[in-house]
């Protein structure tokens, strides 16, 4: 019995050894696994890792050239115009702009650019034409001076240079004169009632009169002409102070005003026939210095303005009315009337001369020496347009004319410069109850 277990406890040892290397096979085993995926894990990381940095460094080098200085500003300025476009179609918003951000404008930039002694927008217009003409050898060159780096190097620097010019006269405009185009009108024209021709004829009568009695009683010289003695500063200063006393019915009217300045290029706008011209992308207020006297202080009080964001052009014919009879000065009191005079002459002519031609005829007549003072050109001023005209004034007139349409039409005014005739209805408004 005692060998029979001895037997058995040596099968046991042996079983239990067997065992033991089958578990060191198996912990071998293990550790190589363990070993080889230790290995390769670190490599398999490092190739998504590098995967990921390569698609990382593609994406910032196809954007590297976008994050300049140049193309963030450029960005920033192509959005800003989208929203400020957008924003145009608000009447509030462009309410709001006109009155609290332009005035901002007009003292910081406007005063700026009332340093210079010229019309800053004058002088930028004329640089235009060689700015164009450079653009377009530049671009004629290009085919054949291309593989060149100086060129090449000079041609990404102008274009650069003039789309960033581009598009600030863009933002300007738009905040200049495109927002202040979308303002509400006038609460006078809103709910405007329906007036009889009956009503026209006494305004009519009424601004008649008052013209007749101006140009008997203002002093003359020998040949019949206006003595109005006043310098163009002066007439400036008194513009000025006409519009600031008009700011308690118009509020945007007060503040900052720069002088007024001549077009030197008067020639031209003569032959356009303009008086005044109002400049958003320099905010200038400009007048034609060839012009007869008399028209100054009524355009320097339009052009002021539209400077203002009154951008309509009956308005500005009503506003300027409005501020120059606030004058003390009787220069001034009679250029008001002139400014509206064959407005509400025409308006009623074109109502009776078809209903009843004599009707007209029956009215007191305009003086010869109010015709004589409302010319738009003295008759020597007109042999130095002619004289220096270096294009034909009929072709410079249609133009002018076509292009004023153009623009007004853009801006929503649908009876484009028949518009400045519309200041008859706001005349006819102003005067109901005192008139009739």
């Amino acid at each position: 019995m005692k060998y029979s277990n001895n037997k058995n406890l040596s099968k046991k040892i042996a079983a239990a050894a067997r065992v033991d290397e089958r578990n060191k096979d198996i912990s071998a085993a293990d550790k190589k696994k363990n070993k080889t995926d230790t290995v390769t894990s670190p490599a398999k990381n490092s190739k998504e890792g590098e995967r990921k940095a390569r698609k990382k460094e593609s994406i910032l080098s196809l954007l590297k050239p976008l994050l300049t200085p140049y193309w963030i500003v450029f960005s920033v300025m192509i959005v800003l115009i989208f929203v400020l476009s957008i924003l145009t179609r608000s009447e509030s918003f462009c309410n709001s702009f006109t009155a609290n951000v332009l005035p901002f404008f007009l003292n910081t930039y406007g005063r700026f650019s009332g340093l210079f002694p010229f019309s800053f927008g004058e002088v930028l217009l004329i640089l235009m034409f060689p700015v164009l003409f450079a653009a377009v050898t530049l671009i004629i060159l290009f085919f054949f001076m291309k593989h060149r780096d100086g060129f090449r190097k000079l041609f990404k620097y102008f274009f650069r240079s003039l789309m960033m010019i581009i598009l600030s006269v863009i933002l300007i405009m738009t905040m200049n004169c495109s927002i202040p185009y979308g303002c509400s009108e006038l609460a006078i024209k809103k709910n405007a009632p329906t007036y009889s021709v009956g009503e026209l004829e006494i305004l009519r009568n009424y601004i008649v009169e008052k013209c007749n009695e101006y140009a008997e009683k203002l002093p003359r010289n020998e040949n019949g002409k206006l003595i109005y003695d006043d310098s163009v500063k002066d007439i400036t200063k008194e513009a000025k102070r006409v519009m600031e006393l008009l700011s308690d019915t118009f509020p945007r009217l007060k503040g900052y005003y720069p002088d007024i300045k001549p077009i030197n290029r008067s020639v031209l706008m003569s032959q356009a026939g303009t008086l005044g011209i109002y400049f958003p992308f320099s905010l200038e207020a400009n007048y034609n210095k060839l012009m007869y006297k008399m028209n100054f202080p009524a355009t320097f009080c339009h052009e002021y303005s539209h400077l203002k964001g009154y951008m309509q052009e009956d308005e500005s014919n009503f506003i300027a009315y409005l501020a120059c009879l606030r004058s003390d000065d009787e220069y001034f009191q009679y250029s008001g009337y002139l400014s509206v005079l064959y407005y509400v002459n025409n308006e009623y002519y074109s109502n009776v001369c078809e209903a009843d031609p004599t009707r007209y005829d029956k009215q007191p007549e305009i003086s010869d020496k109010v015709a004589q003072d409302s010319v738009f050109l003295t008759s020597e001023a007109k042999k130095k347009v002619e004289k220096e005209a270096v294009l034909d004034t009929e072709t410079v007139r249609e133009a002018s004319d076509n292009f004023t349409e153009s623009y007004m039409t853009y801006y929503g005014i649908e009876d484009g410069m028949a518009s400045y005739g519309r200041v008859t209805d706001l005349l006819l408004q102003y005067y109901d109850g005192t008139l009739y």
